[in-house]
C-alpha cells in the first residue's frame, strides 16, 4: 500500500526529515506524495525529491532534469556535494532552477495542474471551503499476473485519488460521512483520444471497478488523508472541543456504502470543439454499466479557480443532455 510505517511518519513530524515537511508547508510550490514506504516531493508536477527509507534515510534528485541543454551562465550543479537531507533541503532553490530550465524545454501542464488543484484544496486559504481533498497524485499501482506459465504486467493509473467531504458544518462534524473521488485530468483537446485518451481511461476503469480494486484504494486514500493530515499538509478547521477529544491526529473513515465518484476535469477545453462530447459519446457507449458502478462527472470552476465543489460537479449524463 502507498503508506508510510510509523517510524517515517514520527521522523517527518518530528525527526530528522522534519526540515523537510516544514520546506513543504511553507513553499506552495512543492508538495509532499506518500507512496510505498518512501516519499516524493513534487514540484512543478515533477519528482524534486525521492526519499525512501533503508537503513537510513537517502535522498536523490532525477539527474534528466540536468539535461536541458540550456546554458544560462550558472555553474553547473554538482551533485557530490548533497550529502545529507540538510544539504538537499538548504539547495531546493537550486534544484528547483534546474528543473524550471528543464521544463522550459519539456512542457508538462497537465502535471502542473494536478499539483495546483491539490495544494488549492488541501492547504490554501479556500482549502477548508472546498468539498473535496486530494490523497494522491500520480497514482500507480503495477501488478503481475501469471497465466500458462506467462507473466503478464498490468497496472492502476490516475491522476489523482482523494475524498469527497462536504463542507458545510454538519457533514465536518461526521468524518464517517467521507467517499472516494478518483480525478482524471486532460489538459486541452489534444490529450482526448489516443493511447491516453478518453476511451483507454473508461476502459481501464472499468476493469478496475470490475476487479473490486476500489476496496483497498478506499483503504489508502483513507490513511494517507490521515497521514497527510497528521503532518500538517492538509487543512481542516477544528473546534477546540475537537483537539481536545482527538488530538492531534483527525481520523477519517471513508464510507464503503457511498458508489465512489469518478471526476472528469477537462483544463482549457475549447468550447467549439465537438471533440469532447463524442469522445464522451463513444466511451459510455461502450461501457454503459460502468455508471452502475461509479458516478461520473465532470468537473466545473467555481468562477475562475481551482477550488473543487460538490454542486459544480455535473453528471455525465446531464453534461451530455441524456
Amino acid at each position: 500500500m502507498r503508506v508510510l510505517s510509523k517510524q517515517f511518519l514520527e521522523d517527518l513530524k518530528f525527526g530528522s526529515l522534519s526540515r523537510l515537511t516544514k520546506a513543504v508547508i511553507h513553499d506552495e510550490t512543492l508538495s509532499l506524495e506518500i507512496r510505498n514506504n518512501y516519499i516524493n516531493i513534487y514540484y512543478r508536477g515533477g519528482s524534486l525529491f525521492r526519499i525512501e527509507s533503508k537503513k537510513d534515510y537517502t535522498l536523490s534528485f532525477d539527474k534528466k532534469y540536468l539535461n536541458h541543454g540550456i546554458d544560462c551562465g550558472f555553474e553547473p550543479l554538482d551533485l557530490s556535494k548533497f550529502r545529507t537531507v540538510d544539504d538537499y533541503v538548504d539547495g531546493i532553490a537550486i534544484f528547483k532552477r534546474e528543473m524550471d530550465l528543464w521544463f522550459s524545454v519539456h512542457r508538462k501542464q497537465e502535471r502542473e495542474y494536478q499539483q495546483v488543484i491539490s495544494r488549492e484544496n488541501n492547504f490554501s486559504i479556500v482549502s477548508n471551503d472546498t468539498d473535496y481533498f486530494i490523497c494522491d497524485i500520480e497514482y500507480a499501482k503495477n501488478e503481475s499476473i501469471q497465466e500458462n506459465n506467462q507473466v503478464t504486467k498490468t497496472g492502476s493509473r490516475f491522476d489523482m485519488v482523494g475524498v469527497k467531504w462536504l463542507s458545510n458544518s454538519l457533514d465536518r462534524r461526521n468524518n464517517k460521512s467521507v467517499s472516494l473521488a478518483i480525478f482524471e485530468l486532460k489538459y486541452g483537446d489534444g490529450a482526448m483520444t489516443g493511447s491516453a485518451g478518453i476511451m483507454k481511461h473508461f476502459k481501464d476503469l472499468d476493469d478496475f471497478m470490475s476487479k473490486g480494486k476500489h476496496v483497498e484504494l478506499m483503504d489508502e486514500a483513507e490513511t494517507q488523508f490521515n497521514q497527510k493530515y497528521y503532518l500538517g499538509l492538509i487543512e481542516v478547521t477544528r473546534s477546540k472541543k475537537e483537539n481536545e477529544v482527538e488530538g492531534m491526529y483527525k481520523k477519517i473513515e471513508i464510507n464503503r456504502n457511498i458508489k465512489p465518484e469518478y471526476i472528469l476535469i477537462f483544463a482549457n477545453h475549447k468550447s467549439k470543439s465537438t471533440k469532447l462530447l463524442r469522445e464522451l459519446r463513444e466511451a459510455i457507449k461502450t461501457y454503459p454499466h460502468l455508471l452502475d458502478k461509479v458516478d461520473i462527472k465532470i468537473a466545473h470552476s467555481s468562477m475562475m479557480g481551482y477550488g473543487l465543489y460538490a454542486n459544480h460537479m455535473i453528471d455525465i449524463k446531464d453534461f451530455m443532455g441524456f
